[in-house]
């Protein structure tokens, strides 16, 4: 009796683990803001609209000429990435990534996120 309960039991488990891991795997990765996305056109075009607030845009990343790290979109408009570890940002250059952060305008580095996520995009 006691077996059967425990061979049930272990059963049972399993049948979550493996729907918990078919739900991490399908809805996985992608943007981690609860917001939706904001293009780099529309942080560019309309940076007084989004100061202050999180958002979460994708694109490109890359180092500028002047040892910036940003985000471009396919037009070559670029938002600045700050406040994110060096080391990590090295090793996404040139690959699309989706960045969340506290978005702001800087008289020095122009518009920019001081970001709290960098990702991936799939």
């Amino acid at each position: 009796m006691i077996g059967r309960i425990v061979l049930y039991t272990v059963i049972a488990l399993l049948g979550v683990f493996v729907l918990t891991a078919s739900f991490a795997l399908e809805h996985g990765g992608g943007y981690t803001s609860t917001r939706p996305p904001v293009t780099v056109h529309d942080l560019r075009s309309l940076p007084e609209s989004y100061v202050g607030q999180t958002v979460t845009t994708e694109g490109t990343l890359t180092l500028s000429a002047e040892g910036k790290y940003q985000v471009v979109d396919a037009s070559g408009q670029s938002v600045v990435v700050q406040g994110y570890e060096e080391a990590v940002l090295q090793g996404m250059l040139d690959r699309t990534v989706i960045v969340t952060g506290r978005f702001d305008i800087d008289a020095e580095l122009g518009v920019y996120i001081d970001a709290d996520t960098i990702g991936f995009a799939e």
